[in-house]
């Protein structure tokens, strides 16, 4: 049986200043979560929305936020957020020293915990930390930036991560994050995805 769809608006692109609009958007629709990208300028070449933002946030919406970090050594950022339960929390494996410890914290904090796989990561990390996995997230572009083309073997990728979760918990969700266009997330869906982050277009 597949798993429901569900889609996770990005706020990485609009002003700040549109923040307020767009969440009473997303209340107005019932979305279950909002993606939250954080990256620190070395793991990724950008810099990204904090830990105010983040914080600020969640003082305006109940809709449980998903934060992607994209930093070193993630367990020294997790505890600067004000996690609520239900929260979802992603990093990068191979950010950290001990993956499977620090997906252990994050479910000790009643938040979903999840890791993010990019095009360059090898799958083993999922079976090594599959029991305390929410779900995770395939980069189908390579992180830092919005607006990159698919790389060649997305799909592909994507379809092996499906059939190893199905293996072990066909329960945890597998999100696709980059050029999550209309056709492009069709198309995921047959391949297994049943979550996709989609950007929300700045304003000119």
């Amino acid at each position: 049986m597949q798993l429901e769809m569900f889609v996770s608006p990005s706020i990485m692109v609009p002003k700040v200043t549109e923040y307020k609009e767009y969440i009473e958007q997303f209340q107005e629709y019932k979305l279950s979560v909002i993606h939250f990208d954080v990256m620190d300028g070395h793991f990724v070449p950008n810099i990204m929305l904090g830990t105010s933002v983040f914080n600020d946030l969640k003082e305006i919406t109940k809709i449980p936020i998903d934060i992607h970090l994209m930093v070193n050594e993630p367990e020294r950022y997790i505890p600067m957020f004000n996690l609520e339960n239900d929260d979802w929390v992603s990093f990068h494996p191979e950010t950290t020293n001990q993956p499977y410890k620090l997906l252990q914290t994050i479910k000790s904090m009643n938040c979903r915990a999840g890791l993010v796989i990019s095009p360059g990561t090898p799958l083993s990390y999922i079976e090594e930390c599959v029991d305390q996995l929410d779900y995770v997230t395939l980069m189908t572009v390579n992180p830092g930036f919005a607006g990159q083309k698919l790389v060649p073997n997305a799909f592909e990728k994507l379809s092996r991560i499906r059939a190893l979760l199905n293996k072990y918990n066909p329960q945890i969700d597998l999100v696709v994050d980059g050029n999550t266009t209309v056709e492009n997330s069709k198309k995921m869906r047959t391949y297994g995805a049943n979550g996709c982050k989609h950007s929300i277009m700045r304003r000119m």
